[in-house]
């Protein structure tokens, strides 16, 4: 069934019925591939272009963006960017780390609210200094002014979520909000890093806080229900609190919402599984994910999870399309959690990259269980990413073995940077 040759490629041979599900042949290459894999580093929602190569002035007369980067925050001026272009047809507005405060960002938005901005569909002022009240007054001011918005980048700030409060009505076109590396619970301090620790109580000493007697939970579904565009939130590397944390992935995964990507890389949660397990609680049919969105993604990348992490996703009833457990430290014996899980999850796509569990991990994932018994497959995946998993050629037979016993309809199986596996080794699909 399978052959290899002086060339090191092996190859995998199906049944007439196996090959007929498959219109064209799918080749995976090995490790030495160069393909770069991004599924845990999303960018900048909004971005189009590399930032080292805007500045302060258009790169021509017919741009539409203003784009500031990397400058000092008095260089800043909308007039002398503009040009001799009309307002009416700017679509981007970029200021990225250039060390804005959130007074030099209220005069900015003075003077861009003088402008007609009827086409400007991104804002983007990521890696800067802005948060506390006025800043969420600026933004409040702003998204009342150009009403087109549609990608809202504020990572890297010192904006907490109380700080979005006057936002609330007002972003009801927005489809992509990023808030990632921001103090969101403001004194909150995450456990899984010292130096990021130290970063958000830097950030949050900076942040002209919000009153602390706003409760936030009384607002934060008023805040997801005036979105009822949003597919994309981003709050990777964020300190936000457990209660603030489970009370907003509640309000995004209810039934009414759109949301298909919640960002919540880095977020520490292998320390704090009582919140993971509550996470979890929010994708099963009992709290409405069963009329959810069918293209749901949740990224739970490099939260240290562990095997004691997969535990309670693989005992929960939490029903989703897409998972990313990438960067995890999850063993063989958390491959066999996932194993029965698997069947009864509604997963189309999964995430294993950068686990380095090996082919026992291989064994694990693929093995049968007594009772149960899905139909047609053992599994839904339709999506399987392996890469950089110290995995070898015994893994891609394996794999190929499964697939002609329909382990799974897999489409698109990603298993590159194995430095176990041949060189140009492959597998048909």
């Amino acid at each position: 069934m399978y052959a290899t040759g002086a060339t090191g490629v092996i190859s995998a041979g199906f049944s007439a019925a196996a090959l007929n599900k498959s219109k064209s042949a799918v080749f995976l290459a090995s490790s030495l591939d160069a393909e770069h894999d991004t599924s845990t580093s999303p960018t900048l929602c909004g971005q189009t272009e590399d930032p080292c190569k805007s500045n302060c002035a258009p790169s021509n007369a017919h741009s539409r963006e203003i784009s500031f980067v990397d400058i000092d925050p008095t260089e800043i001026n909308i007039a002398q960017a503009l040009g001799g272009r009309s307002s009416e047809t700017i679509e981007c507005l970029r200021i990225n780390g250039c060390r804005m405060d959130s007074a030099v960002f209220a005069a900015v938005v003075d003077e861009l609210c003088l402008l007609e901005l009827p086409n400007l569909h991104t804002i983007d002022i990521s890696k800067n200094k802005v948060g506390g009240r006025l800043a969420g007054n600026a933004l409040a001011k702003l998204l009342t002014h150009a009403t087109s918005t549609r990608f809202l980048s504020l990572g890297w700030n010192c904006l907490a979520l109380a700080d979005l409060k006057d936002m609330c009505l007002l972003i009801c076109g927005v489809i992509s909000l990023d808030l990632r590396s921001n103090p969101l619970s403001n004194s909150f301090v995450r456990p899984s890093s010292r130096s990021s620790s130290r970063s958000s109580s830097h950030r949050s000493s900076k942040s002209e806080s919000a009153d602390a007697s706003v409760d936030t939970m009384a607002w934060v579904s008023t805040l997801v229900s005036s979105m009822p565009q949003l597919t994309h939130i981003h709050l990777a590397q964020a300190s936000i609190s457990d209660k603030e944390l489970t009370a907003l992935f509640h309000a995004l995964t209810r039934p009414s919402t759109r949301v298909e990507y919640i960002g919540l890389e880095w977020l520490g949660l292998g320390s704090r599984l009582a919140t993971l397990r509550a996470i979890m609680s929010s994708l099963a049919p009992a709290a409405g994910l069963a009329t959810h969105s069918s293209a749901l993604h949740v990224n739970l990348a490099a939260n240290n999870l562990g095997d004691c992490g997969v535990k309670i996703i693989s005992s929960s009833d939490a029903k989703l399309p897409s998972l990313t457990l990438a960067c995890n430290f999850i063993t063989e014996r958390g491959m066999g959690m996932l194993a029965k899980w698997l069947p009864a999850s509604s997963l189309t796509a999964l995430d294993l990259t950068d686990n380095y569990f090996g082919d026992q991990g291989i064994v694990s994932l693929l093995a049968v269980h007594a009772g149960v018994k899905p139909n047609p497959y053992y599994t839904q995946i339709k999506s399987l990413g392996l890469n950089s998993c110290c995995l070898s050629d015994t893994s891609l037979r394996m794999l190929a073995d499964a697939i002609s016993c329909k382990w799974a309809p897999l489409e698109s199986l990603r298993i590159l940077r194995n430095s176990r596996m041949s060189s140009g080794a492959k597998i048909t699909l």
